[in-house]
């Protein structure tokens, strides 16, 4: 698409804004609206300025203020925005309304290198590089409520109505009756043109996984991330809130985030993972691939799982990994080898939650899967029955300042992924850990209160 394209677009749809932005470092699509008269003036020139402060507050927007980038000191200047205008569609619940992804720039017109869409971008590079496309589509777990922003406050987040009680996994009766709500989801993210293939209820109330069709690992993660800002939006509509935090609840089930992957040739004709050198089909490269995000996952668990949360939901028998395991077709293993056919044989990388940041997850396991080719890495013996009973495999971290200190030592992390977003990425999650730590909760309050 080029600027007349997206003109025609405007003017066809009767379009009167344009929401522009990208994702932050926690993956929160943040920018600003513009008017379509001005992105039609700006898109393909000067751009769009941006506050850096949208990559040195946290997740609840508090400025932290002494990040390597975006601080007191250098006094929080601009950005600069410019629109891929591949990604610009139309908003169809949002009546004249349209919205475009945009890269991050600095002052000086060099690619913003700790934008996590640069992050992924770089990977995408060295992979063609080397050869090869890689193809990945996100299947995030979620669950829906029947409230609203206020009534979330009111409530403080606990004894929330689910939007459908009980568990009801894969019950098509129980999947009918939240179809106004679900099913309205699904029509406007294909609407959206974000192809949804599948979506059923799962094991939790109010919980649904919806599957988006694979594509490029670029345009997979923005598929992402837009799935996740639109679902919020065209569910508010109805009276209902998503959640995709990993960990809900102690006693609950945790919500994946899973990475479906494969590698193609560079003309998109051929998987490479298909091979005819064992009887399950995977190639001597595929399983490079896996031995590589196998001994990279420790290095690179801050970019799976980014939050406090997110390790709440790596317990035995949950449908979470705990372990450094991959099988086939085994969902008890950190990787899952799916395969069935040559066109459909990929790799399902279990680890992340559906709280994942899809720019620096996918970048995590492409850097992993490519050093194991790199380095032509052998996995371990595929696990056969129950991961939770491999008493011999090393343990997935489970915390995230465990993550945090591994990350600060890997000299992996910087060679994939670069300084600039290394050293602000610690910072940033840095800040998370020191916030938890001072945290009073409500646990610990009925715990002590009384007795101590």
């Amino acid at each position: 698409m080029d600027i007349k394209v997206a003109a025609h677009l405007i003017d066809k749809n009767h379009l009167r804004s344009v929401k522009i932005g990208g994702g932050d470092l926690d993956g929160v699509f943040r920018g600003k609206r513009v008017s379509a008269e001005h992105f039609l003036s700006a898109a393909e020139g000067e751009g769009f300025p941006q506050c850096d402060v949208i990559f040195g507050w946290d997740i609840r927007d508090e400025v932290i203020g002494s990040l390597p980038f975006s601080n007191w000191e250098a006094g929080f200047g601009d950005i600069i925005m410019r629109p891929d205008l591949s990604t610009f569609a139309a908003v169809p619940w949002e009546e004249g309304c349209a919205s475009v992804i945009c890269d991050y720039y600095t002052e000086h017109g060099d690619p913003l290198a700790l934008a996590p869409r640069q992050v992924l971008r770089r990977v995408v590079q060295q992979a063609r590089s080397a050869g090869y496309v890689a193809n990945m589509a996100a299947e995030l777990e979620v669950r829906f409520f029947r409230e609203d922003q206020e009534s979330l406050r009111e409530k403080g987040y606990s004894d929330l109505r689910p939007l459908n009680p009980g568990l009801n996994c894969y019950s098509i009766h129980h999947a009918s009756i939240d179809e106004p709500v679900i099913g309205r989801v699904c029509q406007m993210l294909n609407a959206y043109g974000l192809e949804v293939e599948a979506y059923n209820r799962e094991h939790g109330a109010g919980m649904y996984e919806i599957n988006l069709h694979y594509t490029d690992a670029l345009r997979a993660a923005d598929r992402t991330m837009l799935y996740k800002s639109a679902t919020k939006e065209i569910a508010a509509q109805m009276g209902a809130t998503p959640t995709f935090m990993a960990k809900y609840a102690d006693d609950l089930d945790g919500s994946g985030g899973h990475i479906h992957q494969s590698l193609w040739s560079l003309d998109g004709t051929t998987s490479v993972f298909w091979g005819e050198e064992d009887g399950h089909h995977i190639s001597s490269l595929m399983r490079h691939f896996i031995a590589g995000v196998l001994a990279t996952l420790p290095d690179f668990m801050l970019m799976y799982a980014p939050n406090v949360n997110s390790y709440k939901r790596y317990v035995a028998r949950t449908w979470a990994p705990t372990s450094l395991t991959w099988g086939i077709d085994n969902r008890t293993s950190a990787l899952r080898a799916i395969v069935s056919s040559r066109d459909a044989i990929r790799i399902e990388n279990r680890v992340p939650g559906a709280d994942l940041n899809p720019y620096l997850a996918f970048a995590a396991t492409l850097a992993g899967g490519l050093h194991g080719i790199e380095k032509q890495l052998e996995p371990p013996a595929a696990v056969r029955g129950s991961a939770y009973k491999s008493p011999d495999a090393a343990l997935l971290p489970n915390s995230l300042p465990q993550a945090l200190d591994t990350f600060r030592s890997s000299e992996l992390a910087r060679r994939w992924f670069g300084d600039e977003f290394c050293d602000q990425y610690m910072a940033f999650r840095e800040w998370e850990v020191e916030k938890h730590r001072r945290a009073v909760t409500d646990w610990e309050r009925r715990r002590y209160f009384e007795m101590v």
